[in-house]
C-alpha cells in the first residue's frame, strides 16, 4: 500500500457549506485534506425575517464558528444553497418589470408580438407583471430615447426594474447593453436578455430575462446582506452560491444571473453525490421528511435539461431531479380496515409526532383523521397515554426500525416504536411486522418505477450502479427500496447534512449556449475557450477545469460546460492509496466478473487513471445465443470508479497520434441510420482527466475538441481512447 503524505501540521483547509432547507437551514464546516466534518450547526429557517432566508444563512455560520472555533484564515471558501429566488417565484414576491423592446424593418412587428408577455403566471394565482416600449432602431434609437422609454416605464407604469431585448441580439448585443447600461445610469436595475442566453427564440429570450430581472431587487438585497455579514466574520475567502444545475457561482455572478438559483433546492445533493459519495454512475434518493427527490448519474456528470415556470420553458438549465411523495415522515391511510397508501401528506405538516421519536408511550389509541381542510379523513393518528388529541403517528421510519433497517440517524425508541406498532396491528387485525412490511412495499412501489424509468432513460440499464440515500430520511425509504429492485445500497455518510456537505463542496460550473447552424471547428473551440474562461474567472483551478461540447442536430444549439473546483486535489486526503490488486479487483467487480485476473490493465505503471479491460460472456435472444463484451473501466489511484463503458474499445497511444488514432476509430465504429451518420461513443483518458466527446455528432468536430485538449501534453504522453457503438 502507498502512504499519502501526513497532512496533521499544516494549517488546515476548511470550506463551509450552508443549505437552506423547507424546516431547517443546516451548516458544515469539511476539512478539505481529509474530508472529515469538522462541524455543523443548525437553525430554524427564517422564511418570515424580512431578510428572508439570508438571515438563516448567516445565523447558522456564525454558530457554527462559534461552536468549532474554525479561524478566519482557514476557510478558503463559504457556498450556500438558496430558496429565496423560488419562494419569490412560487409566492409572487417579485417586481414589475419593464421590457424595452428593439427591432427594424419588417420583422419589427413580429418581433413587437414577441417581446409583448403581459401577464406571466408563475404559481396559481401569483403572477409576475411586465410592461413593454418598444423602439425601432432604425428610426428612433438614441440615448435620449432610451432614456424615455426607461423613464415612461418606471414613472407610468411602476416598472422596479428594466429588460432590454432586441431580436436577434445574440449576434450583436451592443444595443441591449447600451439600454441596459442607461437604465443603471438612471438608477434602475437592468439586464440584457442576450446575458442570459445565447439561443435564438426571441419569445423564450425574453421571457427568461424577465424573470430574471423580477428577483434582482429582492436577490440583490440578499447577496449583500449575506456578504457584508461574511466580511465582518473576518473571512475573506470567496463566497459561492448553489446553480439549479448542481454547480456553484461566485456571489457577483448571482448578482447579475440571480434565475440560475431557481429551482435549485435538490441541487445540494446531486453535489455530494459526485464530491463526497463520489458517484459515477448511480442513482441518489435524497429522503427528507415530505418528498424525495431522486436524480441519476452517468459519467460523472448529472442529467440536466431546461427550466420550466408556470409551463413555459426558459433558458436555463436545471437538474432531472423527479420528486416523490413519499418519505420519513409519510403518513399511512387506513380504509376498510386496511393501510392502502402512504402519503403525501407528512407527520410534519399535519401536525403529528414520529412514534420512533416519541418517548415514554405506554397506551395507544389508533383513529383516522383529516389532516388539513380538502384532505381525506383516511390518515392514521395516534392518541398517545389518554391524551384528548392525537400527537403521533406511523411513519416509514417507525416501519424502518421494526423491520431491523435503521442503524443510523433514524434509529429511534425501540420501546415506543413497537408499542405504536403493536397497538396499530392490533386494531387492524394483522401482524406487527407484517403492518411494517406494508407500510415500506407502499412507499417502495412510490420510489422503484420512477428510479426504474430514469435508468432505462438516461441509459444505465446494463452498468453497474451506485445506489446511494442521502437526508436525514434516508434509512426510512432506500434499504428496502434497493432489496425490492435487486441493488446493493449505502447511505451516504453524515446523510442527515448531505446536502449541506454538498454545497461546501460544490463544483464551480457555467454553461455556454449558442444556435449554430453547421459548427466549424473554430466555432467549438470558442465556445469551449468562453466555457473555460468563465469557471476560470469565477475562481477555478485552471487545471481542474473540464468542458465537455455537445451539438444538438436537431435544435441546431451547440453548448459547452465547463467544471472545476477552486483548488486542484491533492489527491492526498490520508490514509493509505489502494494497491494495484485491489484497483483490479474493483474494476472486475464494477464490470460484474468473478474473477478479478480476468481485467487486464492496459495502463500500469505511475498514471493517476488506471485503464482497465475484461472479457464477459453475455446472453442474448432469450438465452439461446451468448455473446463476449468487453467492458471498459476507469479507476483512479483513489479507488473511485471515473468510467465504465459496458462494451468497449481500447487502444493506447501517444499524445502526439491522437488524430490520426481517432479518425480510424471514428470510421471503424461508425453506423448509418434513417437519421444519417451516427459517430461512436468516445473518451480520451489523459494524465488526470477524461475527455468526453460523446455529445459531438461530427467526425471532424470529435477530432477537433481533441486536439484542443491534449494540445498542452508532451507528444509521448501515453492517451487512451475508449470507443463503443453509440447506444
Amino acid at each position: 500500500m502507498e502512504a499519502r503524505p501526513n497532512t496533521s501540521q499544516h494549517t488546515r483547509r476548511i470550506k463551509i457549506g450552508i443549505d437552506v432547507g423547507g424546516t431547517f437551514t443546516h451548516a458544515v464546516a469539511v476539512d478539505l485534506a481529509t474530508m472529515d466534518l469538522v462541524g455543523k450547526a443548525v437553525v430554524p429557517t427564517t422564511h418570515t425575517a424580512r431578510e428572508g432566508v439570508a438571515r438563516g444563512v448567516v445565523e447558522s455560520m456564525q454558530r457554527l464558528l462559534e461552536r468549532t472555533g474554525i479561524a478566519p484564515d482557514e476557510v478558503i471558501l463559504i457556498a450556500h444553497s438558496t430558496t429565496q429566488a423560488t419562494n419569490a417565484l412560487i409566492e409572487g414576491d417579485v417586481a414589475k418589470v419593464g421590457i424595452v423592446g428593439m427591432s427594424s424593418g419588417a420583422g419589427a412587428i413580429r418581433a413587437r408580438r414577441e417581446v409583448q408577455l403581459g401577464k406571466l403566471e408563475l404559481s396559481p394565482g401569483k403572477f409576475l407583471k411586465t410592461a413593454l416600449r418598444f423602439l425601432d432602431t432604425e428610426k428612433e434609437f438614441d440615448d435620449d430615447r432610451i432614456r424615455a422609454a426607461v423613464r415612461e416605464l418606471v414613472e407610468a407604469e411602476k416598472c422596479q426594474v428594466i429588460v432590454a431585448s432586441e431580436s436577434f441580439g445574440v449576434d450583436d448585443p451592443r444595443r441591449e447593453e447600451r439600454v441596459a447600461a442607461i437604465a443603471m445610469e438612471m438608477g434602475v436595475p437592468a439586464c440584457a436578455s442576450s446575458a442570459l442566453s445565447q439561443l435564438y427564440g426571441l419569445r423564450v429570450r425574453t421571457r427568461t430575462a424577465v424573470v430574471n430581472a423580477s428577483m434582482l431587487p429582492k436577490m440583490l438585497e440578499t447577496a449583500n446582506m449575506t456578504e457584508k455579514a461574511v466580511r465582518e466574520s473576518g473571512i475573506a475567502a470567496p463566497l459561492m452560491v448553489m446553480r439549479s444545475d448542481g454547480g456553484i457561482m461566485n456571489i457577483e455572478e448571482m448578482r447579475k444571473r440571480p434565475i440560475l438559483t431557481m429551482l435549485s433546492g435538490p441541487a445540494a445533493g446531486v453535489a455530494a453525490a459526485l464530491m463526497y459519495e463520489r458517484i459515477t454512475d448511480g442513482c441518489m434518493v435524497e429522503v427528507g421528511g415530505t418528498t424525495s427527490d431522486i436524480c441519476v448519474i452517468r459519467n460523472g456528470r448529472p442529467i440536466v435539461t431546461h427550466g420550466e415556470i408556470g409551463g413555459f420553458r426558459l433558458y436555463v438549465k436545471t437538474l432531472d431531479v423527479r420528486t416523490v411523495g413519499i418519505a420519513g415522515g409519510s403518513v399511512p391511510r387506513v380504509r376498510g380496515g386496511k393501510v392502502v397508501e402512504v402519503g403525501p401528506r407528512s407527520a410534519h405538516i399535519a401536525g403529528l409526532g414520529y412514534e420512533a421519536f416519541t418517548k415514554d408511550v405506554e397506551a395507544v389509541e389508533p383513529l383516522t383523521i383529516r389532516p388539513i381542510e380538502g384532505d381525506p379523513d383516511d390518515y392514521l393518528a395516534l392518541r398517545i397515554n389518554g391524551e384528548e388529541k392525537p400527537s403521533a403517528t406511523l411513519t416509514p421510519t417507525g416501519a424502518a426500525n421494526i423491520l431491523g433497517l435503521v442503524s443510523g440517524y433514524a434509529r429511534g425508541d425501540e420501546r415506543s416504536t413497537r408499542e405504536c406498532f403493536n397497538s396499530v396491528a392490533k386494531w387492524l387485525s394483522m401482524p406487527t411486522e407484517a403492518l411494517a412490511e406494508r407500510i415500506q412495499e407502499l412507499c417502495a412501489r412510490k420510489i422503484v418505477p420512477v428510479v426504474k424509468a430514469m435508468r432505462e432513460e438516461h441509459k444505465l440499464k446494463n452498468r453497474a450502479i451506485a445506489f446511494v440515500g442521502g437526508g436525514g430520511g434516508a434509512e426510512a425509504i432506500v434499504p428496502y427500496a434497493a432489496k425490492k429492485m435487486g441493488l446493493e445500497h449505502r447511505i451516504a455518510r453524515n446523510n442527515e447534512v448531505i446536502s449541506a456537505i454538498g454545497v461546501a463542496l460544490g463544483i464551480i460550473q457555467d454553461t455556454v449556449e449558442r444556435t449554430i447552424l453547421n459548427p466549424s471547428e473554430s466555432d467549438l473551440v470558442a465556445l469551449r475557450k468562453e466555457a473555460f474562461e468563465s469557471v476560470q474567472r469565477m475562481g477555478a483551478d485552471a487545471d481542474s477545469i473540464e468542458v465537455v461540447v455537445e451539438v444538438d442536430r436537431q435544435t441546431k444549439r451547440v453548448s459547452a460546460t465547463a467544471r472545476g473546483t477552486p483548488e486542484l486535489r491533492t489527491r492526498s486526503l490520508g490514509g493509505e492509496l489502494p494497491s494495484d490488486e485491489a484497483l483490479q479487483a474493483l474494476a472486475a467487480k464494477t464490470a460484474g466478473i468473478a474473477m478479478p485476473g480476468h481485467m487486464k490493465c492496459l495502463t500500469p505503471g505511475p498514471q493517476w487513471m488506471q485503464v482497465y479491460l475484461g472479457e464477459k460472456p453475455r446472453r442474448i435472444l432469450l438465452g439461446l445465443l451468448t455473446t463476449l463484451w468487453t467492458p471498459a473501466i476507469v479507476v483512479d489511484r483513489e479507488g473511485i470508479v471515473r468510467l465504465q463503458v459496458p462494451d468497449a474499445r481500447v487502444d493506447i497511444a501517444p499524445a502526439g497520434q491522437i488524430e490520426e488514432l481517432l479518425g480510424k476509430v471514428i470510421s471503424e465504429f461508425t453506423t448509418y441510420g434513417d437519421a444519417g451518420e451516427v459517430p461512436p461513443d468516445v473518451y480520451v483518458v489523459k494524465p488526470g482527466q477524461i475527455v468526453d466527446l460523446t455529445g459531438l455528432v461530427e467526425r471532424a468536430q470529435m477530432i477537433s475538441v481533441a486536439r484542443v485538449e491534449v494540445a498542452q501534453l508532451p507528444p509521448d504522453d501515453t492517451v487512451a481512447v475508449i470507443s463503443a457503438r453509440r447506444e
